[in-house]
């Protein structure tokens, strides 16, 4: 129970940007659907910067956010194949391919990644930080 208090402390002197606190959230504590809804809004936004058919757009980031509640596949370092996100997506596999939606879905992914770690390193420093002043 400590350390949820010492996490949740170390969270809020870290200076999380709504983007890292998200997508930490997010991945680590089981996919809430609130945060979720604002992973669609900031992502659908990037990619409207992108060269994505727009009608597409929402299926690539709701994609993208399913295929992080799956383990990753160590052969593919993704939990999807290109045809397994075309069929979650419910897009055709040659528009999916045409249209390289899976370079999109990784972009996300990444990006996700990314964000989560920026943030977890930020609560860590702050935790690192507390346990040595003690």
């Amino acid at each position: 129970m400590r350390e949820e208090y010492l996490r949740a402390a170390a969270e809020a002197y870290a200076n999380l940007n709504d983007i890292e606190s998200d997508c930490y959230h997010y991945l680590n504590d089981g996919f809430d659907s609130t945060i979720q809804s604002r992973l669609t809004d900031i992502y659908s936004i990037k990619l409207l910067d992108k060269a994505v058919p727009k009608k597409y757009v929402n299926k690539i980031v709701c994609t993208a956010l399913a295929e992080c509640q799956y383990p990753i596949n160590e052969v593919l370092g993704y939990a999807w194949s290109g045809n397994e996100r075309a069929a979650f997506a419910n897009i055709p596999k040659a528009t999916w391919s045409r249209n390289q939606m899976s370079d999109h879905v990784e972009f996300i992914l990444n990006n996700m990644g990314q964000n989560a770690s920026v943030a977890r390193t930020k609560i860590q420093l702050q935790v690192v930080g507390y346990s040595e002043a003690t």
